[in-house]
Protein backbone atom coordinates (compact mmCIF):
# COMPACT_ATOMS: atom_id res chain seq x y z
CA UNK A 1 0.00 0.00 0.00
CA UNK A 2 1.36 3.77 -1.14
CA UNK A 3 1.80 5.86 2.26
CA UNK A 4 3.29 9.36 1.97
CA UNK A 5 6.48 9.63 3.13
CA UNK A 6 7.54 11.67 6.07
CA UNK A 7 11.02 13.07 6.99
CA UNK A 8 11.38 9.69 9.69
CA UNK A 9 10.56 7.36 6.68
CA UNK A 10 12.60 8.89 3.68
CA UNK A 11 15.97 7.48 4.59
CA UNK A 12 14.06 4.10 3.57
CA UNK A 13 13.84 5.08 -0.20
CA UNK A 14 17.58 6.17 -0.72
CA UNK A 15 18.95 2.85 -0.98
CA UNK A 16 15.30 2.28 -3.35
CA UNK A 17 16.61 4.41 -5.88
CA UNK A 18 20.35 3.98 -6.04
CA UNK A 19 21.70 3.28 -9.22
CA UNK A 20 18.51 4.53 -10.92
CA UNK A 21 17.66 7.22 -13.32
CA UNK A 22 14.36 7.91 -12.02
CA UNK A 23 16.06 6.91 -8.73
CA UNK A 24 18.01 10.26 -8.99
CA UNK A 25 15.16 12.52 -9.32
CA UNK A 26 13.33 10.86 -6.57
CA UNK A 27 16.47 11.06 -4.36
CA UNK A 28 16.68 14.20 -5.02
CA UNK A 29 13.75 15.42 -4.01
CA UNK A 30 13.46 13.79 -0.82
CA UNK A 31 16.93 14.80 -0.11
CA UNK A 32 16.26 18.67 -0.78
CA UNK A 33 12.71 19.36 -0.06
CA UNK A 34 12.06 15.99 2.42
CA UNK A 35 8.66 16.17 3.96
CA UNK A 36 8.61 20.20 4.76
CA UNK A 37 6.91 21.51 1.61
CA UNK A 38 3.02 21.37 0.11
CA UNK A 39 3.97 21.37 -3.34
CA UNK A 40 6.74 18.44 -2.89
CA UNK A 41 5.11 15.06 -2.01
CA UNK A 42 6.66 11.22 -2.02
CA UNK A 43 4.71 7.96 -1.20
CA UNK A 44 6.31 4.67 -1.28
CA UNK A 45 5.25 1.28 -1.35
CA UNK A 46 6.94 -1.33 1.39
CA UNK A 47 6.65 -5.12 1.68
CA UNK A 48 9.85 -6.42 3.48
CA UNK A 49 11.75 -2.84 1.44
CA UNK A 50 10.58 -0.44 -0.71
CA UNK A 51 8.88 -1.65 -3.73
CA UNK A 52 7.52 1.81 -5.53
CA UNK A 53 7.73 5.27 -5.10
CA UNK A 54 5.45 7.82 -6.60
CA UNK A 55 7.56 11.40 -6.27
CA UNK A 56 5.32 14.56 -6.86
CA UNK A 57 5.80 18.11 -7.45
CA UNK A 58 2.94 20.36 -7.93
CA UNK A 59 0.71 18.23 -10.46
CA UNK A 60 3.46 16.44 -12.09
CA UNK A 61 5.16 13.13 -10.72
CA UNK A 62 7.71 10.36 -11.19
CA UNK A 63 7.17 6.21 -10.70
CA UNK A 64 9.76 3.99 -9.92
CA UNK A 65 9.16 0.12 -9.51
CA UNK A 66 10.28 -2.97 -9.24
CA UNK A 67 9.35 -6.16 -10.43
CA UNK A 68 7.51 -6.95 -6.93
CA UNK A 69 5.40 -3.88 -6.70
CA UNK A 70 1.30 -4.13 -6.67
CA UNK A 71 1.42 -3.06 -10.12
CA UNK A 72 -2.54 -2.75 -10.15
CA UNK A 73 -2.59 -1.00 -7.26
CA UNK A 74 -0.23 1.72 -8.50
CA UNK A 75 -2.23 2.06 -11.34
CA UNK A 76 -5.26 2.84 -9.80
CA UNK A 77 -3.28 5.42 -7.77
CA UNK A 78 -2.10 7.39 -10.15
CA UNK A 79 -5.01 7.69 -11.71
CA UNK A 80 -6.94 8.65 -8.55
CA UNK A 81 -4.27 11.08 -8.04
CA UNK A 82 -5.40 12.98 -11.50
CA UNK A 83 -1.18 14.13 -12.41
CA UNK A 84 -1.09 16.38 -15.45
CA UNK A 85 1.62 13.98 -16.53
CA UNK A 86 4.03 10.94 -15.23
CA UNK A 87 7.70 10.21 -16.10
CA UNK A 88 7.73 5.91 -15.48
CA UNK A 89 9.78 3.68 -17.46
CA UNK A 90 8.54 1.81 -20.64
CA UNK A 91 7.79 -1.40 -18.55
CA UNK A 92 6.23 0.32 -15.27
CA UNK A 93 4.05 2.67 -17.99
CA UNK A 94 2.56 -0.53 -19.62
CA UNK A 95 1.61 -2.40 -16.22
CA UNK A 96 0.04 0.18 -14.85
CA UNK A 97 -2.32 0.89 -17.95
CA UNK A 98 -0.61 4.18 -18.32
CA UNK A 99 -1.66 6.41 -21.39
CA UNK A 100 1.60 6.90 -23.27
CA UNK A 101 2.25 10.37 -25.28
CA UNK A 102 5.81 9.69 -25.57
CA UNK A 103 8.54 7.52 -25.14
CA UNK A 104 12.34 8.90 -25.53
CA UNK A 105 15.85 7.04 -24.83
CA UNK A 106 17.81 7.57 -21.87
CA UNK A 107 21.68 7.11 -22.02
CA UNK A 108 24.51 6.50 -19.13
CA UNK A 109 28.03 7.95 -19.62
CA UNK A 110 30.17 4.91 -20.14
CA UNK A 111 33.14 6.69 -21.54
CA UNK A 112 36.44 8.09 -20.35
CA UNK A 113 37.19 11.64 -18.19
CA UNK A 114 36.97 13.84 -20.52
CA UNK A 115 39.84 16.62 -21.17
CA UNK A 116 39.62 20.00 -19.21
CA UNK A 117 36.94 21.94 -21.11
CA UNK A 118 36.87 25.75 -21.59
CA UNK A 119 33.12 26.18 -19.92
CA UNK A 120 31.93 28.72 -16.57
CA UNK A 121 29.29 27.76 -14.04
CA UNK A 122 28.56 31.28 -13.07
CA UNK A 123 27.09 32.73 -16.20
CA UNK A 124 23.52 35.08 -15.87
CA UNK A 125 20.85 32.06 -15.24
CA UNK A 126 17.85 34.43 -16.68
CA UNK A 127 20.26 33.99 -19.99
CA UNK A 128 20.53 30.36 -19.64
CA UNK A 129 16.77 29.93 -19.00
CA UNK A 130 15.90 32.11 -21.92
CA UNK A 131 18.80 30.13 -24.62
CA UNK A 132 17.08 26.86 -23.23
CA UNK A 133 13.37 28.03 -23.97
CA UNK A 134 14.21 29.16 -27.27
CA UNK A 135 15.84 26.25 -27.96
CA UNK A 136 14.24 23.28 -26.75
CA UNK A 137 10.52 23.60 -27.54
CA UNK A 138 8.40 22.66 -24.28
CA UNK A 139 10.79 22.85 -21.52
CA UNK A 140 10.05 26.38 -20.39
CA UNK A 141 8.13 29.03 -20.49
CA UNK A 142 9.57 31.90 -21.77
CA UNK A 143 7.53 34.37 -19.09
CA UNK A 144 9.41 36.17 -16.01
CA UNK A 145 6.88 34.48 -13.74
CA UNK A 146 8.06 30.82 -15.14
CA UNK A 147 11.44 31.63 -14.77
CA UNK A 148 11.32 32.93 -11.15
CA UNK A 149 9.77 29.39 -10.61
CA UNK A 150 12.91 27.64 -12.19
CA UNK A 151 15.08 30.18 -10.42
CA UNK A 152 14.00 29.52 -7.33
CA UNK A 153 13.74 25.56 -7.60
CA UNK A 154 17.55 25.65 -9.15
CA UNK A 155 18.98 28.09 -6.43
CA UNK A 156 17.12 25.92 -3.82
CA UNK A 157 18.86 22.30 -4.95
CA UNK A 158 21.92 24.35 -6.05
CA UNK A 159 22.61 25.67 -2.38
CA UNK A 160 21.98 21.43 -1.14
CA UNK A 161 24.63 19.93 -3.79
CA UNK A 162 22.20 19.15 -5.79
CA UNK A 163 22.13 21.26 -9.25
CA UNK A 164 24.42 22.86 -11.43
CA UNK A 165 25.18 24.62 -14.05
CA UNK A 166 27.64 25.15 -17.33
CA UNK A 167 27.98 27.14 -19.99
CA UNK A 168 30.50 28.23 -22.92
CA UNK A 169 30.24 31.85 -22.99
CA UNK A 170 31.48 35.11 -25.11
CA UNK A 171 31.65 38.22 -23.18
CA UNK A 172 28.12 38.41 -21.64
CA UNK A 173 26.54 35.91 -24.37
CA UNK A 174 25.91 32.31 -22.95
CA UNK A 175 26.86 30.88 -26.28
CA UNK A 176 25.46 26.86 -24.79
CA UNK A 177 24.26 25.55 -21.72
CA UNK A 178 23.57 22.35 -19.85
CA UNK A 179 22.27 21.85 -16.57
CA UNK A 180 21.66 18.82 -14.00
CA UNK A 181 18.22 18.72 -13.28
CA UNK A 182 18.90 16.42 -10.32
CA UNK A 183 21.59 15.02 -8.63
CA UNK A 184 22.46 12.84 -5.25
CA UNK A 185 26.16 11.88 -3.93
CA UNK A 186 26.39 9.47 -6.42
CA UNK A 187 24.76 10.26 -9.60
CA UNK A 188 23.15 13.11 -11.67
CA UNK A 189 20.50 13.70 -14.46
CA UNK A 190 22.28 15.98 -17.10
CA UNK A 191 19.51 18.43 -19.20
CA UNK A 192 18.70 21.38 -20.36
CA UNK A 193 21.69 21.29 -23.17
CA UNK A 194 21.14 23.94 -25.51
CA UNK A 195 23.10 26.24 -27.93
CA UNK A 196 22.22 29.54 -29.45
CA UNK A 197 20.85 28.88 -32.85
CA UNK A 198 23.65 31.21 -34.84
CA UNK A 199 26.45 29.19 -32.97
CA UNK A 200 25.00 25.55 -33.98
CA UNK A 201 27.50 23.35 -35.64
CA UNK A 202 30.68 24.54 -34.20
CA UNK A 203 31.29 21.89 -31.20
CA UNK A 204 30.07 24.31 -28.56
CA UNK A 205 27.14 21.60 -27.26
CA UNK A 206 30.29 18.80 -27.01
CA UNK A 207 32.20 21.40 -25.20
CA UNK A 208 29.80 22.15 -22.62
CA UNK A 209 28.40 18.26 -22.14
CA UNK A 210 32.08 17.61 -21.59
CA UNK A 211 32.49 20.26 -19.08
CA UNK A 212 29.70 18.66 -17.49
CA UNK A 213 30.68 15.32 -17.79
CA UNK A 214 34.18 15.64 -16.49
CA UNK A 215 32.90 18.25 -13.33
CA UNK A 216 30.45 15.13 -11.86
CA UNK A 217 33.43 12.55 -12.65
CA UNK A 218 35.36 14.48 -10.64
CA UNK A 219 32.87 14.58 -7.66
CA UNK A 220 32.21 10.86 -8.38
CA UNK A 221 29.35 10.61 -9.65
CA UNK A 222 27.76 8.91 -12.69
CA UNK A 223 26.05 10.91 -15.33
CA UNK A 224 22.47 10.25 -17.40
CA UNK A 225 20.48 12.08 -20.04
CA UNK A 226 17.20 11.83 -21.32
CA UNK A 227 17.61 12.35 -25.24
CA UNK A 228 14.61 13.80 -26.79
CA UNK A 229 14.96 12.61 -30.49
CA UNK A 230 17.27 10.98 -32.74
CA UNK A 231 19.64 13.66 -33.28
CA UNK A 232 19.71 14.04 -29.59
CA UNK A 233 20.63 10.44 -28.73
CA UNK A 234 23.66 10.44 -31.86
CA UNK A 235 25.04 13.37 -30.25
CA UNK A 236 25.17 11.50 -26.96
CA UNK A 237 26.60 8.35 -28.49
CA UNK A 238 29.35 10.03 -30.05
CA UNK A 239 30.14 11.27 -26.47
CA UNK A 240 30.44 8.16 -24.92
CA UNK A 241 27.17 7.71 -23.52
CA UNK A 242 25.18 4.33 -24.17
CA UNK A 243 22.04 3.21 -24.16
CA UNK A 244 20.27 2.93 -20.65
CA UNK A 245 15.89 1.96 -21.01
CA UNK A 246 13.14 3.62 -22.48
CA UNK A 247 11.63 6.52 -20.50
CA UNK A 248 7.98 7.35 -21.18
CA UNK A 249 5.85 11.02 -20.74
CA UNK A 250 2.50 9.49 -20.03
CA UNK A 251 -1.14 11.35 -19.40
Amino acid sequence: MLELATNDSLPVLLPFCEGKLLGTYLACRARCYKADYDFVRIWTAYDGGVTAAVGAMDSTAIVLADATADFEELGCFLAMQGFSSVMTDETTAARCGLTVRQTKTAFRFTGRIPPEQNAVSDADMQSVYHLIAESIPGSFAGTKEAYLRFLSDFTFRKNRGAARMCAVTEGDAVLATALTAAETDTAAVISGVAVRASERGKGYGKRVVRAMLRALALDGKTADVIALNPSAEAFYRALGFAELQKICDCN
